[in-house]
């Protein structure tokens, strides 16, 4: 009867685990990036009274006679549900959830581990962190820029509170609009009709100048068009830093002199002369009424106002001079089995001898997830499932504990019948 036994007890055994499994499903229903886990069972080896046989002439094969020798089930395997929970919005920006596959990758003490728990905040030096105070690795932006994003030169990514962003000389000033073509007297005569529009350009050191761009004595050319003398000052100053003439069609269409070269003099410090484009491509002259207005390129210094997580994982900083440049970049790790991770806690995995090596890459490329910024994703248990599971795990339990009952019983009544 002792094999009975066994048999129950390793039935006992497999269905208390299979319900620890279940618990454990149950207990982490709301943590972050949790991916539950499924057990399955395995019979275990049986003892053979005997071998099969094959068939002869005159009798036929008999099958193999086997018997439980003791334990009759064991845990096969407990497998990890790596599919996709859904995401949750939380609207704090910091908070990441991946869609599609990918880990993020974060440093720890001892190394890096992977997870799928995008719960991020910044700490006190702007270090994006999780909540173990865990780097989040990924890519800085270099000049605000990003290149050579590789899985070599990952680093701790960090958004500081009064980033700069350094300013921009312009370079080129774009002045578009209608003059009027009505204006122009015959050529050769004098006309003392003039249209300015004020232009703020800025030097190396991102101080602001306003250049006035002045279009004057309009004269009437031999193929019906307009020509006007383009002129620009740094007011008060009258002094030139700059001209040239514009001819337009009959049309109204630019058809010589559509780009001016400026030299900026400056005396605070900054590059000079500074060397600037005049451009007039989008002018027109006809009759219609003058419209001017003047842009540049360039910017003064700026800091950090805002940032956006976009879904390539690019963080994007919003500075107070209207600008906006790439900050960093979150990197993502995918893996041959994602399976094969080993699990060390804290929603966080570690790279095994069966995962695969990690590979680094940036988000919505290469196979990678994208990132939405501003949520999280919820664990991917199934209370459904859990509780059918749990059913199945007590009614078992309580079969296997039958099984030993009568067993008990059968003892008892053997005792019985033979005892004096």
């Amino acid at each position: 009867m002792s094999g009975t036994l066994y048999a129950a007890i390793s039935g006992l055994n497999a269905e208390q685990a299979l319900l620890g499994v279940v618990s454990q499903n149950i207990a982490n229903v709301n943590t972050t990036g949790y991916k539950s886990s499924n057990m399955s069972f395995a019979q275990t080896m049986e003892q053979t009274l005997s071998g099969g046989t094959s068939p002869t002439a005159t009798l036929g094969g008999t099958n193999p006679e086997q018997l439980s020798a003791g334990a009759a089930v064991g845990i096969g395997a407990v497998d990890v549900n790596m599919s996709q929970g859904s995401l949750q919005t939380t609207g704090i920006k910091t908070n990441m959830a991946i869609s599609g596959h990918g880990f993020f990758v974060i440093k720890t003490p001892t190394g890096y581990a992977y997870s799928r728990s995008g719960d991020f905040t910044l700490d006190a030096q702007g270090q994006l962190v999780n909540p173990q105070g865990y780097f989040v690795m990924g890519w800085t932006a270099q000049n605000g820029k990003l290149t050579g994003e590789t899985a070599g030169n990952i680093a701790p990514i960090t958004i500081q509170p009064d980033m700069t962003m350094l300013p921009s000389a312009t370079t080129t000033m774009t002045v578009t609009g209608n003059l009027n073509a009505s204006l122009a007297t015959p050529a050769g005569t004098s006309n003392t009709t003039s249209r300015t529009v004020p232009v703020t350009v800025y030097d190396s050191l991102g101080n602001p100048v306003t250049l006035n761009v002045t279009f004057s004595d309009p004269q009437a050319t031999t193929n019906n068009g307009v020509s006007w003398t383009v002129n620009v000052t740094d007011p008060p100053s009258t002094t030139s830093l700059g001209s040239g003439t514009v001819t337009f069609n009959s049309n109204g269409s630019i058809a010589s002199g559509s780009t001016v070269t400026v030299q900026l003099t400056t005396t605070d410090g900054s590059t000079s002369p500074q060397q600037i484009t005049l451009n007039l491509q989008g002018l027109t002259s006809d009759v219609a009424s003058t419209s001017l207005s003047g842009t540049a390129d360039g910017y003064p210094q700026g800091t950090l106002a805002n940032y956006t997580i976009g879904s390539n994982g690019v963080i994007t900083g919003t500075f107070s001079n209207g600008q906006t440049q790439p900050i960093a970049q979150v990197a993502l790790a995918n893996f041959n089995n994602d399976a094969g991770l080993v699990n060390i806690g804290n929603s966080l995995w570690q790279q095994s001898a069966n995962s695969g090596t990690a590979k680094i890459g940036q988000p919505a490329s290469g196979g990678f997830g994208s990132i939405a910024s501003g949520a999280l994703e919820e664990s991917n248990v199934s209370l459904a499932n859990q509780f059918v599971s749990m059913i199945m795990a007590q009614q078992g339990y309580q079969a296997n504990a039958k099984v030993i009952s009568v067993d008990q019983a059968l003892d008892t009544t053997l005792v019985n019948t033979i005892a004096p």
